[in-house]
């Protein structure tokens, strides 16, 4: 009996000191991992909010830009972190592809790292340089028909998300483009400017710039209805071509094993950054659709999308390089 009591006690305690820390969430610092390059979308929310929440709870969070393997190396970093609450993942739906292109043993995308809440939301365009004869979504279907695997689809590397929609799009509209797989966006968008290839998906926030000063021309929005910040170009669908979408989400995971109170603490210390005025405000001008979810809402629609790029890369044979 006195064993079994000091085993009660022990594990009473255990409970207790859970719930304390849960309750003084956080005592230190934080850590925002982005597994991508500053001034992307995932980055913009990061520091928005880090900052938000350091005034917030008094404590410091900073973001550290962990890049590597299409963003596979930060969210591995945060999955095998201490599962406490001081080590955030902030990506995209990017995550949904990498699960399946980077398989390892070590660490499982879906299973290892818990969703918090997905921010916000933003899309892709279709461009081309400016020097293109095509002007239309229509315009470069009627040529892909006609002349199949002769247009050439830029993206910043095989297995990226630009090239999962690349043979999405090809899927739907029932064509066939030449792929030319790039180390980065950059280097392919100079290339599409010059003319060396025909097209790209670009994230619309950041192709907007060179459409504006006239290098590039936006054919359509690769989404089922007209962004907001962007009214005068088409929409896919307003050409046509539907159930096609690049809307990509960016958000909030946490390792797998966070105390439930922890991770409560967070989702709601982060949706009400999120709901302030200013940093929706900034979020919306840099072109991102802020729109906050539940972590079951959010646990749904990254399953949903690992299930249909499983599919796709499965049947494209597409693979990491």
């Amino acid at each position: 009996m006195g064993r079994l009591l000091k085993l009660w006690l022990i594990s009473l305690g255990m409970l207790c000191s859970v719930g304390v820390q849960a309750a003084d969430f956080p005592t230190r610092g934080l850590r925002f991992v982005v597994p991508f390059s500053p001034g992307t979308g995932m980055d913009r929310i990061a520091r928005l909010v880090g900052e938000d929440l350091t005034a917030k709870w008094g404590q410091p969070v900073v973001v550290e830009n962990r890049l590597g393997a299409a963003g596979h190396i930060g969210a591995q970093t945060v999955a095998q972190s201490a599962a406490d609450g001081y080590t955030v993942l902030v990506t995209a739906s990017n995550i949904s592809i990498t699960a399946t292109l980077l398989r390892s043993p070590n660490f499982d995308a879906m299973n290892d790292l818990a969703p918090l809440l997905i921010a916000g939301y933003g899309d892709s365009t279709l461009v081309v340089s400016s020097k293109a004869k095509f002007n239309s979504l229509a315009d470069v279907l009627q040529y892909a028909r006609a002349n199949p695997g002769k247009l050439t689809f830029a993206t910043p590397g095989t297995g990226s998300p630009m090239h999962i929609q690349m043979a999405l799009f090809e899927q739907v509209a029932g064509v066939k483009f030449l792929h030319i797989p790039y180390k980065g966006t950059a280097p392919a968008v100079t290339d599409l400017i010059g003319g060396q290839v025909d097209m790209m998906f670009v994230a619309t926030h950041t192709v907007m710039p060179y459409v504006t000063a006239g290098q590039l021309k936006a054919i359509a929005v690769a989404a089922p209805k007209r962004n907001p910040l962007t009214p005068n170009i088409p929409s896919f669908a307003d050409e046509g071509v539907n159930d096609i979408s690049t809307e990509a989400w960016y958000g909030f995971m946490i390792p797998a094993k966070t105390p439930p109170d922890v991770a409560r603490k967070l989702y709601e210390g982060i949706a009400a950054a999120l709901d302030k005025p200013a940093i929706k405000s900034d979020l919306q001008k840099f072109g991102l659709n802020v729109k906050p979810s539940t972590p079951d809402e959010m646990r749904q629609i990254v399953r949903a999308e690992y299930e249909r790029y499983a599919a796709v890369i499965k049947q494209n044979n597409i693979a990491a390089e």
